[in-house]
């Protein structure tokens, strides 16, 4: 399984594109099989049936090709919030919650946390990078779009109200998934989560109609 499968299924991509994508898949298979540090760009360029040569015209070192897989994943489950796709907050505010359950119930994102967790020790500028990459550029992204909604809203603070959405979309969800308790999200109980979240937000941030 690819940490950023489907990622490729869209048409039209110019083929060096399309290359990028298939070195980046590679890696995250060997990502998740071997964890960062056994991976070598010899050992992704291998996989990917590339030479080593390409891998670099595509990435320049083996943190860029990490972030890479963390980011696609995040494009993948629509966590880059595009304010020109929702007209209202409620809508993008949905679209995220729904995103993030499915993305904490994605195999491979669970096996990612893990490994990551795994190695923060021996490796904390891995854990450092899947934080930057996935957490907090996802609510970099929450925040600008609550921003630009701002007229709806009773706090000038949108990080804060990022971060609030957030912890209050994952719940007891995420590490319930993350110990094994739950293998992931049913969707109608996903559905009535997100809106129950939705409905909290409004209560905590929206201007009072009085």
């Amino acid at each position: 399984m690819n940490l950023n499968q489907d990622v490729t299924s869209r048409r039209g991509r110019p083929k060096s594109e399309e290359k990028r994508r298939d070195i980046s898949n590679a890696a995250a298979e060997l990502f998740l099989r071997e964890g960062y540090d056994r991976c070598s760009m010899d050992n992704i360029a291998a996989a990917a049936g590339v030479s080593k040569q390409t891998v670099y015209s595509h990435f320049a070192n083996k943190d860029e090709l990490f972030r890479s897989c963390i980011t696609g994943k995040a494009e993948l489950y629509d966590l880059r919030i595009d304010p020109s796709l929702h007209e209202t907050l409620e809508s993008g505010l949905r679209s995220f919650a729904d995103g993030f359950l499915r993305l904490v119930s994605d195999p491979d994102v669970v096996k990612m946390w893990r490994l990551v967790m795994n190695e923060a020790d021996a490796h904390p500028h891995v854990a450092q990078m899947f934080n930057e990459t996935g957490p907090e550029d996802s609510l970099g992204s929450l925040a600008r779009f609550i921003e630009h909604h701002a007229d709806t809203l009773a706090t000038n603070d949108y990080e804060g109200a990022a971060r609030t959405f957030f912890a209050l979309t994952a719940d007891c969800w995420h590490s319930r998934i993350l110990l094994g308790v739950i293998d992931r999200v049913e969707d109608d109980e996903r559905r009535r989560h997100v809106e129950r979240v939705i409905e909290q937000f409004r209560t905590l941030f929206s201007k009072s109609e009085a």
